[in-house]
């Protein structure tokens, strides 16, 4: 590596940049052993090499952006440019922040820069790529053109005046008219602003066209796809039974992790709640509020105050047992097991299925489905539903069994010593694995946790299907917004749809009472 620049030398080819990258290991993607070149004011120097050559890491170790592996890249700046005006990087196709017009994003890196951002500064910034501060800069990244978003992202490197520009691929995608008017555009740009281009292209005729000082060939270090050992491409994707499995893996796997903190913190807070509250209630001293309130007078009364005190105090504690371990059992099998799991499920499956299905449509996707002759509803949404409604009950069976384990130990030896283990699962068997006669199917505790949970997620996955179906043309800054509604609304339908629920419950015919087998022993006074 050279030494700094003499003073002597012209500003013009004093160079802004030199850089050397040397190969240390096999995993370098290119076999040269070492790469010199240096950037000057107003030249450009092709970076060119096979596909896989390394070109773009090589580039993104530049910018900073990632690391070449197997190599070492030494970096000597001119020290009268300022890190914050080294290196700018104009990606393939251009990119801009979607959800900000141009001028926006103009004035983002402007004041990212600590650069003027006013009026004056964007639309120089603009017409210096040739675009109307007027009639484009109020436009959105999802309006341009291949052309106009080159231009644009050209424009937001001008405004944080950079001194290096990576080119990755700038004439990809362009037609020949236009990609010469980039071609161009960016001679002229270098000219006028003393920048110095790195460019990487395949393109040939359009590298030269923009008449290289310097050109450094990248010799590929793998051998091409052509020469490699024949590898059978995986096309289990296609079919539907692996499309459903796979999704089934990512919302059963990823959320059940989820689903177990989550019901695990919730049993114990309302285990603790319950536990306290009982033990907290003293039974003798309601009854005998209400009855001297009531038998105000009768010569009989401390007699039956005396008789309910023995009575009730003889067997408050295992009806308190009982009544502890029926009410966390009913409470999580009926009601919160399948309304949290499905709360929880509206984001973790619901809105991953909207995000994905909206940046689908952002991208093209559903439209290159269409024309495929495959069918989108088909190939997105009837996989996920099926995942989605094997997952659901699953993960509510799931997080209510922690929250009923939970219940064990707070109502146990390691919370309130209020029942044992053993007590508290024989309670609780009934509730759980016996139906009683004349029960209402619908009605018995594991089935209604099941299609509770079941219609909760096929809600979820309708209006997350029309959340990211509602726009005929999402570009890339809708989809937050399609995930936001999609989450939202399911919750809120959750909500509603578990009242209906509900209602039913009530209104089904009723069967054995709850806890209708109870075998208290009342001895005590009542059977003196």
């Amino acid at each position: 590596v050279q030494g700094p620049a003499s003073d002597s030398m012209p500003a013009a080819r004093r160079p802004v940049l030199k850089v050397v990258a040397r190969r240390t290991s096999d995993s370098c993607p290119f076999l040269n052993e070492e790469l010199a070149f240096e950037l000057c004011p107003g030249e450009v120097v092709w970076l060119r090499g096979a596909s896989g050559a390394g070109k773009s890491y090589t580039s993104l170790h530049l910018a900073g952006l990632a690391k070449l592996p197997g190599a070492e890249i030494h970096m000597e700046w001119d020290p009268s440019v300022a890190a914050a005006q080294r290196i700018g990087f104009l990606f393939q196709k251009g990119v801009l922040i979607d959800s900000l017009s141009l001028a926006a994003n103009l004035a983002l890196a402007a004041e990212a820069a600590a650069l003027p951002a006013d009026s004056d500064a964007i639309a120089a910034a603009l017409e210096a790529v040739g675009l109307s501060p007027s009639a484009d800069g109020s436009k959105m990244p999802g309006e341009l053109s291949g052309g106009m978003l080159r231009r644009a992202a050209l424009a937001q490197i001008l405004a944080q005046r950079k001194r290096v520009v990576i080119l990755d691929e700038p004439f990809v995608g362009l037609d020949p008219p236009v990609a010469g008017e980039i071609t161009a555009l960016l001679k002229r740009v270098a000219a006028e602003h003393g920048i110095s281009l790195l460019l990487i292209s395949h393109m040939a005729e359009r590298a030269a066209a923009l008449s290289p000082a310097a050109t450094v060939s990248l010799e590929r270090a793998r051998p091409e796809d052509g020469d490699a050992a024949r590898q059978d491409a995986d096309l289990s994707g296609l079919r539907f039974a692996v499309r459903a499995s796979r999704r089934f893996a990512d919302y059963f796997l990823i959320s059940a992790p989820l689903i177990a903190m989550a019901f695990a913190a919730t049993g114990a807070a309302l285990s603790m709640l319950l536990a306290d509250m009982l033990q907290r209630v003293d039974v003798v001293r309601i009854i005998a509020t209400f009855l001297t309130r009531y038998l105000a007078g009768n010569p009989a009364l401390p007699l039956i105050l005396q008789l309910v005190d023995g009575v009730v105090k003889q067997n408050e504690a295992a009806a308190k047992r009982k009544l502890y371990a029926l009410a966390i059992g009913s409470v999580f099998t009926i009601e919160l097991g399948p309304l949290l799991t499905a709360l929880l499920l509206a984001g973790r499956i619901g809105g991953s299925y909207a995000g994905d299905v909206a940046m689908m449509a952002s991208t093209s996707q559903v439209d290159l489905l269409k024309v495929l002759g495959v069918g989108p509803t088909a190939w997105t949404f009837l996989p996920a539903l099926l995942a989605a409604a094997l997952a659901a009950p699953l993960l509510s069976l799931l997080g209510t069994a922690v929250a009923l384990l939970m219940g064990a130990v707070v109502g146990g030896g390691g919370g309130f010593d209020m029942i044992s283990p053993d007590e508290y699962w024989r309670e609780m068997r009934p509730l759980l694995l016996e139906r009683p006669e004349g029960q209402h199917l619908l009605k018995f505790a594991p089935l209604v946790n099941v299609y509770r949970s079941l219609g909760f997620m096929l809600c979820t996955m309708g209006i997350s299907q029309l959340c990211s179906r509602s726009r005929r043309r999402l570009q890339p800054r809708h989809v937050p917004l399609v995930i936001t509604s999609a989450v939202v609304l399911s919750c809120l339908a959750i909500l509603f749809l578990d009242w209906g629920f509900s209602q039913l419950f009530v209104r089904l015919d009723g069967g054995e009472p709850l806890g209708g087998e109870a075998d208290f022993s009342f001895d005590g006074p009542a059977g003196e």
